[in-house]
């Protein structure tokens, strides 16, 4: 299992130089993030028994490198993956896949869409500031989040369970890719702002109640991660201070667990085409 785990860091470490060599051709700004940021300040690389690769960007950023991404060279080889391209994708934020690979979750749509390992690039909205503004653009988020995945997270509270079904159950099929389209709208059409606003991340529940300075990409410095150098925030000690506290400390063995639980992995194959 260590030689296959090494396997799967070494392609998101291959995806990740080329996701790095497009932002600097297109001048677009990236952070390591997550618990790529915490490998990389804490282990010099991958946390060693992580599986996953975060990226973040600032949205402006985020939509350029979605426009762009299609049209280079990079997509005939690392598959750009979303709800606008797969519909039952079940995410707010874009992974990029190697194609002939295979990664699937206990959860994934099998067949559904591509299926191969991936890095995760997540989007970083700026957000008004003033509490009732804040609480409506939170309930904007959540609900936006719920029409993208379009499930409820069975580890929901039975009051979250039950509101989140019933938004669902009331809100199919056109109506609710209207809905989440124009919800959308309202929580990215704060880009423009320039003081009175902040960055938050509306891809994970959890995640959404982190507030960040509106300074976040202002400026970013290189970090050694493996066998070379990528960009980060350059404060990243708040960042990392701010989402996981002492974050030097190691967590408990019972907790140094992977991320994701892949029950097919394959390092030259799609999934169709294995068994072939």
């Amino acid at each position: 299992m260590e030689q296959q785990l090494r396997r799967i860091q070494l392609t998101q470490l291959e995806i990740l130089k080329a996701f790095d060599s497009f932002c600097k051709e297109n001048n677009l700004k990236y952070s390591l993030f997550f618990g790529t940021l915490l490998g990389a300040v804490r282990h010099k690389g991958f946390i060693p028994w992580d599986d996953d690769l975060d990226v973040g960007m600032p949205r402006e950023d985020y939509e350029k490198f979605l426009n762009l991404w299609e049209k280079s060279a990079y997509s005939k080889k690392y598959i750009l993956q979303n709800k606008n391209n797969s519909p039952l994708f079940t995410q707010t934020f874009t992974k990029i896949r190697k194609d002939h690979t295979t990664f699937i979750e206990i959860e994934s749509e099998i067949g559904c869409y591509h299926h191969g390992i991936f890095i995760d690039v997540f989007p970083f909205d700026k957000a008004p500031n003033g509490f009732l503004k804040e609480k409506l653009y939170l309930w904007r988020a959540m609900k936006y989040l719920l029409f993208c995945r379009e499930y409820v997270d069975h580890k929901s509270n039975p009051l979250i369970k039950l509101i989140s079904n019933i938004i669902l159950k009331t809100s199919t099929g056109e109506k609710r890719i209207k809905t989440r389209k124009k919800l959308y709208n309202q929580i990215t059409k704060y880009q423009s702002y320039n003081d009175n606003f902040h960055y938050v991340h509306i891809n994970t529940f959890s995640g959404m109640f982190f507030n960040y300075d509106k300074t976040l990409f202002d400026k970013t410095i290189y970090i050694d991660f493996e066998d070379e150098s990528f960009t980060v925030i350059e404060n990243w000690d708040y960042v990392l201070k701010t989402i996981y506290g002492d974050y030097m400390q190691l967590p408990p063995k019972e907790k140094q667990v992977l991320a994701h639980h892949p029950i097919v992995i394959d390092f030259e194959k799609n999934y169709e085409e294995i068994g072939k």
